[in-house]
This record gives C-alpha cells, sequence and structure tokens, in this order.
C-alpha cells in the first residue's frame, strides 16, 4: 500500500510539473542535509538561467533548496618582514622572512619601475640555515600589457626566503617590499569538454567560437594552446578582457595564457577575440575551459527518489527562506547524492509551457492592398508557439522595416506575432564567374549572380587558392544615372586583403554597407604587377528574420502577407510579454508557394502627366495671353 502511495504521489508530481521539459532522479538514502552536483545536462536544459529548478520529494511535495553559488576562499596574505637588498657583483640579493606558523605558497613583489625583464631564482628555509630552491629557472618582468611579478611554489611553513635577480644585462631594479600568500585563490573547479567550431581572420584580430556544450555553465577559466614562443596579445571572452602571453629570456621562460571568466555564461558557445594589430596570428592547438562545481542542498525529510525539474521557460525563480542560510550551508556536513541521468520529463506537454497573455476575442485584417501570400505549414498540430523564418522571396519583397508582414488564420482572422531580427546570419553559396575588361588587363574582375535582384544580403566571403598577395577589393553595382541616361557604379563594399605563407589568410569577409537593388554584383581589384588574384568559392551572408506567433496548428490554414507599402507595423500587446515567447519551445514551419493576391502597380515610363493637366495650362495660357492683349496700346491705322 505504502508503494502504491509513493507511484501516485509521483505521478501526481509528474502532472503538476507538466511544462517541465527534464527531470533528474535523486535516490536519497537517508534524512538530513543533501547535496548534489548540478550536471552540466541539467543547467543545459534549464531554460531560465537555473531559476526554474524545481524539488519535489517521494510524496509529490515541492521542497526548498539553496544553489551555493562559487565563493572565492579566505586566502591568507601577510606582509614580509625584514626586507633586505643588497647588490653582489652582477646580482642582486633579497631577504625577508613570514611571521611563522601559516602555510605558504606565494609572494608578490612590489617592483618600481617598468619595461624590465629578470632571470630569477627563489629560496625558502624554515629555520634560516637550511635552504631548498622554491623557483627556479623563472623570470620577473613587467612589459607593456603584461607583468609577471609573483612566484608560486610548494605550500609549507616557510620562514625565511631569499630572492636573486640576475643584473648582468639590465641595471638593477627597486624592490619596495613582498606580500606572502597562503591557501587557495580559486573556487574548485573541473575541466569542461571544449572544441573550436570556427576561426575567422577579419580586421587585424582572431575570432574563435568555442562550443562548450552546455548552456548556464558557471565557467572558472580559459586557456588557450598554442606552440608560439613569444607573443603578447589581448584578448576577450564572455565580456572579460586580458592579456596572453608567453615570453623566452636567456633560456627561462614566462607566461600567461588563461583568462580567468568567473561568470555564468548563458549561451552554448564562447566567442574568444584574439587581437593580433600588425602581427601574423597564432598558431592555435585548441583550448581548455574549467567550470566551478555548483552544488545544490537541501534538507531531506524523508528517504526515497527524489525529483529535480529543469526546463520551463515561463517559471520565475523560487524565493526560500533556505537561500538565507547559504554560507552555514557551505560549511555544514551534507551527504553527497549521486543523482542519476538527466532525461525528459514523460509528463512533458508542449501547451503547459505556453505563455499566458490573457488575451481574447478575433481581429480581421482587410487583405486588399498585400501583393503577396504564402501558406504556412506547421510541424506539429494543437496549441504552439510556431516559428517561421522568412525565405529569399520574403526578404526581398516585404517592407525593408518589415511593417507590411501579417499572419492570418482562416479566412483574414489576424494572429498577433514578434518579430526577432537578432537571430543571425545564414550562409548561401554565391555563383560567380570572372568577367574580364580588355581595357583593364591588370584588373581582375568577377560578376556575382544573387538568388534574387534587392535580396538584402549582409555580406560577401571569399575564399582563395592564392597564398602571397596583398589586394584591395571593391564590391559594386552598375546602374542607370537618371539625369545622364549612363550606367555608372554604386558602391556597396570595400575590404583590404593580405595574406603571406606565416600569415595564411584564405577567407575574407565584405561587408555589404548598401542594399543591392539588381541582382548583379561586381567585384574586382587591381593586381598590378602581379599574377592574378584566384577565387575558389563565394558565399553570400543573409540575415535571419524570424516571426513569433501563437496558434493552434492544424485547426485552421496559417497563411503569411508581405508587400503592402502602406501598412503600417502594427502594435501588438503581446510585445508586453516578449520574453516569455522567445523562452517558449518553439515549433518550426514552412512557407508554401508564392500567391499572387495583387497585381504590382508598373510605374509610368512617360512623363507628360495627366491630359486633363494639359488642358488646364491651355486655358491659364491662353488666359494670359488676353490679358496681356487687352493692356496693350491700340495702334491706329494709317488713313
Amino acid at each position: 500500500m505504502k508503494h502504491l502511495l509513493l507511484l501516485l504521489a509521483a505521478t501526481s508530481a509528474l502532472a503538476e510539473h507538466a511544462a517541465w521539459t527534464h527531470l533528474q532522479k535523486l535516490p536519497v538514502t537517508q534524512i538530513g542535509l543533501q547535496r548534489v552536483e548540478l550536471d552540466p545536462a541539467l543547467l543545459d536544459a534549464s531554460a531560465t538561467a537555473l531559476g526554474d529548478l524545481r524539488l519535489v520529494n517521494p510524496a509529490g511535495e515541492e521542497r526548498p533548496f539553496v544553489i551555493l553559488t562559487p565563493q572565492q576562499p579566505q586566502r591568507h596574505s601577510e606582509a614580509a618582514a625584514g626586507f633586505n637588498q643588497r647588490l653582489e657583483g652582477t646580482v642582486s640579493r633579497f631577504e625577508f622572512q613570514a611571521s611563522g606558523g601559516k602555510m605558504l605558497n606565494a609572494v608578490s613583489f612590489r617592483v618600481a619601475g617598468y619595461d624590465f625583464i629578470k632571470a630569477a631564482t627563489l629560496e625558502g628555509s624554515l629555520d634560516g640555515m637550511n635552504w631548498q630552491p622554491l623557483a627556479e629557472n623563472t623570470l620577473l618582468c613587467r612589459q607593456t600589457g603584461f607583468e609577471k611579478t609573483t612566484l608560486r611554489f610548494a605550500e609549507a611553513a616557510w620562514r625565511h626566503f631569499r630572492l636573486t635577480l640576475d643584473d648582468q644585462r639590465s641595471k638593477p631594479v627597486v624592490i619596495e617590499g613582498a606580500t606572502l600568500h597562503g591557501g587557495s585563490d580559486e573556487a574548485p573547479s573541473v575541466a569542461q569538454a571544449a572544441t573550436i567550431l570556427s576561426r575567422e581572420e577579419q580586421n587585424g584580430s582572431t575570432r574563435l567560437r568555442i562550443g562548450l556544450g552546455a548552456a548556464n555553465l558557471p565557467l572558472a577559466t580559459l586557456r588557450l594552446k598554442t606552440p608560439e614562443s613569444v607573443f603578447q596579445r589581448q584578448s576577450r571572452a564572455g565580456g572579460i578582457t586580458g592579456y596572453f602571453f608567453r615570453l623566452q629570456h636567456e633560456g627561462r621562460s614566462v607566461e600567461d595564457v588563461e583568462l580567468k571568466l568567473n561568470h555564468s555564461h548563458g549561451s552554448r558557445e564562447l566567442d574568444l577575440i584574439i587581437e593580433n594589430g600588425d602581427n601574423p596570428p597564432l598558431k592555435i592547438e585548441g583550448v581548455e575551459v574549467t567550470r566551478h562545481v555548483l552544488p545544490l542542498v537541501f534538507q531531506a525529510d524523508v528517504a526515497g527518489e527524489w525529483r529535480l525539474f529543469a526546463g520551463n521557460p515561463q517559471a520565475s525563480a523560487p524565493s526560500y527562506d533556505l537561500a538565507k542560510m547559504a554560507d552555514e550551508l557551505r560549511r555544514a556536513p551534507s551527504t553527497l547524492v549521486k543523482a542519476g541521468e538527466v532525461a525528459a520529463n514523460p509528463a512533458f506537454r508542449a501547451e503547459a509551457a505556453l505563455p499566458a497573455t490573457g488575451e481574447a476575442g478575433e481581429v480581421r485584417l482587410d487583405t486588399r492592398g498585400w501583393q503577396w501570400r504564402r501558406e504556412i505549414a506547421p510541424s506539429e498540430k494543437g496549441l504552439r508557439i510556431f516559428r517561421v523564418v522568412l525565405d529569399d522571396h520574403a526578404l526581398t519583397y516585404a517592407s525593408a522595416s518589415s511593417s507590411d508582414l501579417r499572419v492570418i488564420a482562416g479566412d483574414g482572422v489576424l494572429v498577433r506575432h514578434l518579430m526577432q531580427r537578432n537571430g543571425g546570419t545564414t550562409l548561401a553559396t554565391a555563383d560567380f564567374q570572372p568577367h574580364p575588361e580588355e581595357k583593364r588587363p591588370k584588373t581582375s574582375r568577377w560578376r556575382f549572380k544573387l538568388p534574387m535582384a534587392g535580396l538584402p544580403v549582409k555580406a560577401l566571403r571569399l575564399k582563395t587558392s592564392s597564398t602571397l598577395f596583398e589586394r584591395s577589393l571593391t564590391a559594386y553595382e552598375m546602374e542607370e544615372d537618371r539625369r545622364t541616361g549612363r550606367m555608372v557604379p554604386r558602391q556597396l563594399g570595400y575590404v583590404f586583403w593580405k595574406s603571406t605563407p606565416d600569415a595564411a589568410q584564405p577567407e575574407i569577409r565584405i561587408e555589404l554597407t548598401q542594399r543591392p537593388r539588381g541582382d548583379e554584383i561586381l567585384l574586382e581589384t587591381d593586381n598590378g604587377d602581379n599574377p592574378a588574384l584566384q577565387l575558389s568559392s563565394a558565399q553570400w551572408e543573409k540575415p535571419v528574420v524570424s516571426l513569433l506567433f501563437e496558434a493552434n496548428g492544424g485547426a485552421r490554414p496559417l497563411h503569411l502577407l508581405y508587400g503592402n507599402a502602406n501598412a503600417v507595423a502594427p502594435q501588438y500587446d503581446i510585445q508586453l510579454v516578449q520574453s516569455r515567447f522567445e523562452k517558449a519551445v518553439h515549433v518550426a514551419t514552412q512557407l508554401g508557394d508564392v500567391e499572387v493576391l495583387e497585381a504590382m502597380k508598373p510605374q509610368a515610363e512617360s512623363h507628360s502627366g495627366s491630359p486633363w493637366l494639359w488642358a488646364a495650362l491651355v486655358l491659364v495660357v491662353g488666359g494670359l495671353l488676353w490679358v496681356v492683349a487687352k493692356l496693350l496700346p491700340k495702334v491706329e491705322s494709317a488713313k
């Protein structure tokens, strides 16, 4: 009977959490304080950056919990005592002491001045008589953009220290003092699988797109793997800016190729941008990423199978009193729960996760004035949040501001939608062929054919098989000058492209600053006295524009309308809950064939004007001539 009651309770809990997409089972073997380390798969399933997590006990009751966010440990620091410096020939020696009794593992020096590189040796002693090397064959340095003035060593209760700097090749430096440290300066972390998805060289910088495998990860560090021996690069990732550097000097080496991120990253991808300036791009073999351990702590009042739910975009973050005890719980003893695999919630219902808008009633749209109609075919039936992505025809013939886009159901019932313009870009193969000009044999020209005239492409991406070149490329289209009737170029984009065997750049992106009007783009470059630049392939970069709307798929036909120059952008109340729509699970759709609702009115070729206008002009001119004739003096005829 007891097992039956637990089964009924678990079934009830699943039904009450039908809006959550995933769950994880937590087998609790004894009552008391429990701790479970959140799985990256569960973090990835969360739709609101962990605000949608819910914990349910075996009886189906929601229970409070607290997530212990990473906290920097308290580190011991003390000023070095008895700091003494003396010169001995070509070396500088510094001696100092610790207060004693503390475990130490690092020392930071306060060095006066800039632009120095010093070979350094650090020794330590427990009694001031027997010395042991702590850091050998290392460097202390400070250069523009980076410095290394901290030395780390094996932790022990060191009492006496001795630092030796080599002054053979540079003048001595002044060290004003030192600070000794003990303990860890980082929260616990573990390795996180990371792969480089793509690499792009543009405008003197290297952009790496790094796949993390999951979202909402509490990232700790990012380390660059490169065989380069000497370099210095400013870098940024996840809003954190720092320097990667490696320096070799007289057989010694010092480096810092790690960025400390220490933030929760909401995306599955991380962009790393390395500024190269005038230097060749670095050879990069990979990256290493670590993440903080993220424990969830709760008080189990009963043993059995607990459940942790995640993946409800409409759920708000709970406010539990337990959160006020986070510091105490961090130090309290707890039992580690070996959680099961993160799995799909078998009771999940898509309609349960829809945003509540409170809208009722129907509004009909007068479709007169719209030129194009496309059927929207949803991939699922039932009440859902659907997403329709505009294709080339819709991108081209909808107004530039997309103010004429409308979604209708049935025979004209307006379906309120939300516009998404920040969907990034998509790539499509660009067809091109050489288009030489006889009068300019040193100029390479290519003709690119757009899929559709006026398609709003954002950029043109090029690849070359040439390995040594330096060129300026101009993209333009030819159009008629209305004043002269001549064909003149209209510049669309410009880029400088350089590639060498040591700093190969086989790809380039030309941003198009203006929207093309025709279906043909020309690209040219002056080769000078060099071999002609060879293009191997090209791609168009197109914007991704999509609409989100709630509808009952399969109940009534859905259509997309566009092509009305007089349409004003709609103002829908659902914009007030836009974030809820964007967080919801979206169902894909497909656009059907193009239907013509109202043919486009051709513009008049003649500028002769209306016949009524000409008639009015004749009357006006005639009236003016009659008035002039009346005002002129009469001439008497000679008798």
